[in-house]
């Protein structure tokens, strides 16, 4: 039932009538998407690469409640999951495949209105190992900077070419990180890949702003989802984290979702990266592993003499070595 506002009804399914393609919604963050969008009204393809038993709980999900819907004589129908389509965004040649069977799908109005690029890959990786580790980069840019950019490129070109009366453009969000802006040790891979990836949205969003699509992206905080539950699970890591939340908890798959469905319906939105971090970022302290005491000021008794004074160790001298390995990891 919808809701009054000020200025009239509100529409409790803002996505009706539209398609979207969320990748990675075989879990997670994106799976919570996909889920909201289809509350929205949004006929939804789901997109996995590994955990296809994953992608098939998120389709029965979807169309379990488009199937009561419909028992109950609901007029205000949610959205459908139109299909699961697997791809490795390892591999550019699967980008455009998989493109090319969301088109093949039988879309509403034949297009596609919305694509969230939610898939990548979380690493770590120390720029200082061999070279052949290095592999680990370039797989790090494949799947979360090479393949959301092949993809907005393809989306883009579809959406202004079948624009038609009032159907005009559509949007495209990109899942980035609080890491875009602030790194860790060892996940310098990750986060560089999320900074471009922030750039490469607020540039497109000026470049693709003419023909009416719109791109925004969503930085996410500590949210613990599937593949970090057992972290999570120790009471120590959640007390570490929450002196960092103003809000006093962590975060949850739907509050990226909602947060993500705003920067969808929203037609005045684009070339925003919209943090949703529980105010982490906007506390400027972040966690850090309790330091190790200060070496004891020591004297040299060798320099010692009747008519001298004993030599102190510098500060600078007495915290050489213990400069690394403060700042934990997010995940």
């Amino acid at each position: 039932m919808s809701s009054q506002s000020m200025y009239g009804v509100v529409d409790t399914r803002p996505l009706r009538g539209k398609t979207a393609l969320v990748t990675g919604s075989s879990g997670g963050i994106g799976a919570g998407i996909a889920k909201v969008f289809a509350s929205a009204g949004a006929d939804v393809i789901v997109h996995y690469n590994s955990r296809k038993d994953g992608a098939i709980s998120t389709f029965k999900s979807i169309n379990e409640r488009y199937d009561n819907a419909v028992a109950n004589s609901d007029i205000n129908l949610p959205g459908r999951c139109l299909g699961i389509i697997q791809a490795d965004f390892r591999d550019a040649s699967a980008v455009d495949e998989l493109f090319e069977y969301v088109l093949d799908y039988s879309l509403p109005n034949n297009r596609l209105d919305i694509l969230v690029n939610n898939a990548g890959i979380v690493t770590k990786l120390a720029l200082e190992d061999d070279d052949d580790k290095l592999s680990i980069w370039h797989e790090t840019m494949a799947v979360n900077l090479h393949a959301p950019l092949q993809l907005m490129k393809l989306a883009h070109k579809h959406m202004k070419s079948t624009t038609t009366g009032s159907r005009r453009g559509g949007v495209i969000i990109n899942n980035t990180s609080i890491h875009g802006s602030r790194s860790v040790e060892f996940m310098t891979a990750y986060a560089a890949s999320k900074a471009a990836l922030d750039s490469l949205t607020r540039g497109l969003a000026c470049e693709f702003a003419e023909d009416g699509v719109r791109v925004n992206a969503i930085a996410p905080g500590v949210v613990p989802v599937e593949r970090t539950e057992q972290v999570f699970a120790d009471p120590k890591v959640t007390d570490m984290w929450l002196p960092h939340l103003p809000v006093g908890r962590l975060g949850t798959v739907d509050d990226i979702a909602q947060a993500t469905l705003l920067l969808a319906v929203n037609e005045w939105m684009t070339g925003n990266i919209l943090t949703v971090d529980g105010g982490m970022m906007a506390r400027a302290n972040m966690p850090i592993r309790p330091k190790p005491p200060k070496p004891a000021t020591t004297v040299d008794k060798s320099n010692v003499s009747k008519d001298s004074k004993p030599v102190i160790p510098s500060k600078a001298a007495a915290k050489k070595g213990n400069r690394k390995g403060e700042l934990v990891f997010f995940y």
